[in-house]
């Protein structure tokens, strides 16, 4: 399936723009814990339960998908262990726009290369500035972010980019995207509960408040990504990861706001850059 930039409308960027909104709300409240283990097992709880609820009444996606699911199913657990990772050593606002400056530019790439998309030279020109106005969050305030932070935040970029890739060609196959993401996270949470049950003590579900606060944070996360995928199937895979990207802007204003970190006027400046980067892919 050949797909060019000027098929991208705005609506179909407004919702990834709000999309990526989400996926920063759900990562600055998976960083209110103090164990991640314990944040992301209960993310999976708000994703899988849902996610298996609905694959019950409306079914899996055709056969065609099945390949990319298992694929993406690995990809998707791999991420979120370096995502916990980069997050155990790292600030929100560094470790966040590293991870998600990279998968851009790779899924770009993966989409020419892979799936035979055309992208214009405007969009390009689009993804490079919003993939600046993210790396200019990154830098600077060094003691916030170690070189472990740093590795383990790029090899989350990797991943990103890589189940970006594999997602858009298993959306486009199986022709429903909600079906897939329905489907892909009633198997991925699942997997992932299961794994870390063998590693959390017993009494480790917290009290009722923070529970909800986790479990929230997964339903946000499937309704956001569900939303990529649906836009995965009707503009090309790099466009969509970096109009998602954008979310890297709230994720450093809530690490200003809610824990503290520094970079305000950084985010202001990266902003206009970010922006910028849109406007383009919206001329495109």
């Amino acid at each position: 399936m050949t797909l060019s930039v000027i098929s991208i409308s705005l609506g179909v960027i407004g919702v990834v723009l709000a999309a990526g909104l989400a996926h920063a709300t759900w990562n600055a409240m998976a960083k209110s814990f103090s164990d991640q283990l314990v944040s992301f097992t209960l993310i999976n709880v708000g994703v899988a339960v849902p996610s298996a609820a609905v694959v019950f009444f409306i079914g899996a996606p055709r056969r065609a998908a099945w390949a990319y699911l298992a694929a993406a199913v690995l990809c998707h657990l791999t991420y979120e262990l370096f995502l916990m990772s980069a997050y155990r050593h790292g600030s929100l606002s560094r470790s966040y726009p590293i991870a998600r400056g990279v998968a851009p530019v790779l899924a770009t790439f993966g989409g020419v290369l892979i799936a035979h998309e055309h992208v214009s030279a405007v969009a390009v020109v689009g993804v490079a500035l919003v993939v600046v106005g993210i790396s200019l969050l990154a830098t600077g305030n060094r003691e916030a972010t170690s070189r472990r932070a740093v590795l383990w935040a790029l090899a989350t970029g990797v991943a990103i980019a890589t189940y970006t890739v594999i997602d858009g060609l298993g959306v486009r196959a199986s022709h429903s995207a909600l079906r897939y993401a329905v489907t892909l996270f009633s198997i991925q949470g699942s997997l992932f509960i299961a794994g870390a049950l063998f590693r959390l003590p017993q009494g480790w579900w917290p009290q009722p408040r923070r529970a909800a606060v986790g479990v929230g944070a997964g339903a946000i996360s499937l309704v956001g990504y569900g939303a990529v995928l649906w836009a995965q199937a009707r503009a090309p895979l790099g466009v969509v990861s970096a109009l998602r990207e954008t979310g890297v802007l709230w994720a450093a204003v809530f690490g200003v706001v809610f824990f503290s970190e520094r970079g305000g006027v950084k985010v202001v400046i990266s902003g206009a850059v970010v922006l910028a980067g849109v406007a383009a892919l919206a001329l495109g």
